[in-house]
């Protein structure tokens, strides 16, 4: 991709902001702020994003999920059957028009009920596993932290119906170790942590948290498990227990709910058992923030020059410098993209000071730089972002140095 044919803009200068993924997604032009908590997600942001979205697609097609896209409006109607519009703490997150008595959603466990309840029979209808990718809205008080805290996200949902609570405690397991599996995909070393429930469900949850000084979160970790408690349930911690853990800041980039049959029951949801029984139907909401995602990534992932993001997110997985007038960088252009490696080839009319700063900005995991001085060695200058090596390849060998590096 040329990049005077892509939309990009980096800036010299951008407002302090608190967290570095604000500061530095918009810098280096991820992200546009809207309004807080509300960001335009701006191409380089979008091809991120996307790998995000299918690195997780990938894992919940692997668990037995079936994608869907739902809509974001929902009837009030629908929040009053299962009881949740009565509860005011949810009802204070909720964006809602009084004239259409419509919502938007801030989660989907409704909705995906009564489609359930039009498909559902019997035992042999079970389970059923659903899950989709929408942008959500919340009233969020506290909006705040670039894509960390925003009004309005990315985010996965999934949701499973199961027969009785065993079926479904076992599914629930799996699905935590395809959380720990999906985000170690991403790069993010998560902790599983007891937590509450929060406004979507009287039972404790599962978060899945990120160690990070700017996180909001606090949480008591066991390194060695993985495994901790946030501290709105630290009361429950055995004291023997206690001891074992350490006091942390953290990001929570997903979580896993017990929903039993809440909202089943409040819709009649039941199925008919292998001795013609009607029976309730037990439910689990999983969920993952894919914005957020990003928001963590750029926390954990950056120095003073810009982003350092890995291989599998990233916009691109080179950005490529010709200084020659030998049309060389076309050639490696073509070269790597042929055999499925991303280029973002600069090749704008401007200074090169210019183009070495926005390369470490944007942070693409490498960094191409074809130059007078290399080109009688037939040599290219590469850099790993992550490690800030840089080598002198040999041309033959850049294809082998390239893939060895983002693999």
């Amino acid at each position: 991709m040329r990049y005077s044919r892509f939309f990009t803009r980096t800036k010299r200068s951008a407002p302090h902001q608190e967290s570095a993924n604000a500061y530095l997604l918009d810098k280096a032009g991820y992200t546009s702020q809207v309004a807080a908590g509300v960001y335009a997600l701006l191409p380089l942001a979008v091809r991120s994003l996307q790998k995000i979205e299918q690195i997780v697609r990938e894992q919940m097609n692997e668990l037995g999920g079936s994608e869907v896209i739902f809509s974001a409006l929902q009837p009030k109607a629908t929040g009053e059957q299962s009881g949740r519009w009565q509860d005011p703490n949810f009802r204070s997150i909720t964006y809602f028009d009084q004239d259409a008595d419509m919502t938007f959603g801030a989660t989907h466990e409704e909705p995906m009920t009564q489609v359930v309840k039009e498909t559902v029979q019997s035992y042999r209808d079970l389970p059923v596993v659903l899950y989709q990718f929408q942008t959500k809205f919340r009233k969020e008080l506290r909006a705040k932290s670039g894509l960390l805290r925003g009004r309005e996200f990315r985010m996965k949902d999934l949701y499973s119906f199961h027969p009785d609570l065993e079926t479904h405690n076992a599914f629930y397991e799996q699905a935590a170790a395809a959380y720990l599996k999906t985000f170690q995909r991403l790069g993010l070393e998560t902790y599983r942590v007891k937590a509450s429930g929060g406004v979507f469900s009287h039972e404790y949850s599962d978060e899945f948290q990120v160690i990070c000084p700017t996180g909001e979160d606090e949480i008591l970790v066991n390194h060695a498990k993985k495994t901790g408690y946030n501290q709105e349930v630290e009361k429950t911690i055995p004291a023997g227990e206690k001891k074992q853990l350490e006091r942390v800041r953290s990001i929570e980039v997903g979580n896993i709910f017990h929903l039993g049959s809440k909202y089943t029951e409040a819709f009649g949801v039941q199925y008919l058992d292998n001795n013609g029984q009607r029976q309730p139907i037990t439910m689990g909401s999983y969920g993952i923030g894919i914005t957020r995602v990003l928001g963590t990534l750029a926390e954990l992932y950056h120095d003073e020059d810009g982003l350092k993001l890995p291989a599998q997110v990233a916009p691109f997985a080179v950005y490529l410098i010709d200084l020659t007038e030998s049309g060389e960088g076309e050639k490696i252009e073509q070269e790597l993209e042929a055999a499925g490696i991303e280029v973002l080839y600069d090749d704008r009319a401007i200074g090169t000071g210019q183009k070495l700063v926005d390369a470490d900005l944007i942070g693409l995991p490498v960094r191409l730089i074809y130059s007078p001085k290399t080109a009688p060695h037939h040599q290219v200058e590469l850099k790993n972002r992550a490690t800030g090596e840089v080598d002198l390849i040999n041309r033959q060998d850049l294809l082998k140095t390239v893939k060895q590096i983002i693999s």
